[in-house]
C-alpha cells in the first residue's frame, strides 16, 4: 500500500508513496555506507604495513593504482546499476551492493601479495558502484520538490556522522583487539570481520525498510553523448556551471587527499616512532576523525552561508579556505603533536565539506531545469575526474617528491580555481 502523499519526517515532506518508515531507513543507509567507505579508505595502510609488509618508499602508488582501479570499476558500473534499479527496484540494488560488500570485507584480510589485494580492491569496487549509485537515487527519490534542499542537508549530516563514528569506531578497533592479547594480523582480520557483519545487517535493514517496486513508468536513460552535449552547452552559455564543475572535480580530490593520503602518511610516521601497527592506526583514527567532525560542524555553517550569501562567492571562499588547509595539511607528520595538528584538522576540515557543499548548491541552482540532468550527468564525470586525477598525480608525489606532494596539489588545484571565481565574479556578477 502506498504512502499517503503527506507523510513527513520531521520538518521534510516525502514524495508520494514514501513512508517514514523509508525515509529512516534512507538516512541509515546514507551513515553506514559513507562509513563504511571512508573506513576501506582509511585501512588500506594498515593492510599494506601488516599483511603485505609492503616497502614505505612503494606505498604512496601503491594506494593510488587501488584508488584509480576502484574508480575505473565504479565508472563502468553506474549506468548499468541505473539501469537495473530502474527494472528491479532501489531496495534490491541496495540489498545487493550491501551484500557484495559483506563479502568484500571479509576477503580484503587474506590478502598477502599486492596482486591479491588488487583482486580484493575490484571485488569490492562492484558493491562500492551499487552503494554509492543507490545512495545518490534514493536521495533524488525520497523528499517531495519543496522539501529537496532539506533533506538534501540532513542527508549530508548522517554521511558526515558516519564517517565520523567509523573512524573512531572501526579505526581504532584494532589497537583495542591487540591490547586484548591478539596481534596485528587477527586484531586487522577481526576488524574486517566486524565490518562485514555491519554489510549484513545494513543488507536485511535496507531489504525490510526501503521502498518496494520500481520506480516511475515514465523514468529513462540518458544517453552518455546527450549528457555531454547538453551539459557543456549549459556550461557555456552560463559559465557559472563551469565553476560548480570545478568545485564538484576538487571536492572529490580533497576526499582522496584526506581518506588516502593524509591516514597513510599518520600510521607511516607513528611507525616510525616506534609504535606497534594497531596503535599508529587508532593515533591516525583520531586525527582523520577530528577532520571529519570539523566537516560535520561545518556542514551546518556553510549551508547556513549558502542560503545566506551569494553562492558564487561562497564557492570563492571555499577554495581560499580549501588552499590555505591543505598547504598548511602539508606539513602534518607527527599525530602526536596536537597543539599544531588540532587547528589544521579543523581547517582540512571545513576546507573540503566548504567544496562539497559549494559544488552541490551551485549546480542545484545554476542548472537549467531543462536538462538538469545533464549537468549532474557532467558534474559526475567532473568528480570521477578529481578522483583519477588525485589518486594518479597525488601516489606519483607522495612516493617521488615528497610526502605533502598531494597537500600542495590540492592547494595549488584550490588556488587556481578560486583565482577563476574571482575572474567570473568581476566579469558576470550575476548568472
Amino acid at each position: 500500500m502506498s504512502a499517503a502523499p503527506s507523510s513527513r519526517l520531521g520538518p521534510i515532506a516525502l514524495a508520494p508513496g514514501y513512508s517514514r518508515v523509508n525515509g529512516v531507513t534512507f538516512l541509515y543507509a546514507a551513515f553506514i555506507t559513507i562509513g563504511l567507505l571512508a573506513f576501506i579508505s582509511f585501512i588500506q595502510a594498515y593492510l599494506l604495513n601488516v599483511n603485505l609488509k609492503l616497502p614505505e618508499e612503494m606505498q604512496g602508488r601503491t594506494v593510488a593504482t587501488l584508488g584509480i582501479a576502484n574508480e575505473i570499476v565504479a565508472l563502468l558500473l553506474v549506468a548499468p546499476f541505473g539501469a537495473l534499479a530502474d527494472k528491479i527496484g532501489r531496495r534490491l540494488v541496495y540489498t545487493f551492493g550491501f551484500a557484495w560488500l559483506a563479502i568484500g570485507f571479509l576477503l580484503y584480510p587474506e590478502a598477502r601479495t599486492l596482486p591479491q589485494l588488487l583482486g580484493c580492491a575490484l571485488f569490492f569496487s562492484v558493491g562500492v558502484a551499487a552503494v554509492g549509485t543507490m545512495l545518490a537515487t534514493v536521495l533524488a527519490d525520497t523528499p517531495e520538490e519543496g522539501s529537496r534542499g532539506r533533506f538534501v542537508g540532513m542527508t549530508g549530516f548522517f554521511q558526515g556522522l558516519g564517517a565520523v563514528s567509523a573512524i573512531f569506531g572501526l579505526g581504532r578497533l584494532p589497537e583495542i583487539l591487540a591490547n586484548g592479547g591478539m596481534d596485528d594480523q587477527r586484531a586487522g582480520q577481526a576488524t574486517f570481520w566486524i565490518a562485514a557483519g555491519l554489510c549484513a545487517l545494513s543488507a536485511l535493514v535496507v531489504f525490510i525498510g526501503l521502498k518496494k517496486g520500481t520506480p516511475r513508468r515514465d523514468a529513462f536513460a540518458t544517453p552518455f553523448m546527450t549528457i555531454l552535449r547538453e551539459g557543456l552547452a549549459a556550461a557555456r552559455s552560463n559559465p557559472r556551471i563551469w565553476f560548480a564543475y570545478l568545485l564538484q572535480f576538487v571536492s572529490f580530490g580533497d576526499r582522496i587527499v584526506i581518506g588516502t593520503f593524509l591516514s597513510l602518511r599518520l600510521q607511516q610516521a607513528a611507525l616510525e616512532k616506534g609504535m606497534t601497527m594497531s596503535a599508529a592506526t587508532s593515533s591516525a583514527s583520531r586525527i582523520v576523525g577530528l577532520v571529519a567532525l570539523s566537516a560535520l560542524i561545518g556542514a551546518v555553517v556553510f549551508g547556513v552561508m549558502l542560503d545566506r550569501l551569494d553562492r558564487l562567492k561562497t564557492g570563492i571562499f571555499a577554495m581560499a579556505l580549501g588552499s590555505v588547509a591543505y598547504f598548511a595539511g602539508a606539513f602534518i607528520d607527527d599525530p602526536t603533536a596536537m597543539a599544531i595538528v588540532a587547528p589544521v584538522c579543523l581547517l582540512l576540515g571545513l576546507g573540503q565539506i566548504s567544496a562539497i557543499i559549494a559544488s552541490q548548491t551551485m549546480l542545484g541552482q545554476e542548472a537549467p531545469i531543462a536538462c538538469r540532468g545533464a549537468v549532474f550527468g557532467i558534474a559526475g564525470i567532473a568528480a570521477s575526474a578529481g578522483i583519477l586525477f588525485t589518486n594518479g598525480t597525488g601516489g606519483w608525489l607522495y612516493d617521488q617528491i615528497s610526502k605533502g606532494g598531494p597537500f600542495y596539489l590540492m592547494a595549488g588545484v584550490s588556488f587556481c580555481i578560486m583565482l577563476f571565481g574571482v575572474w567570473l565574479l568581476r566579469r558576470a556578477p550575476r548568472a
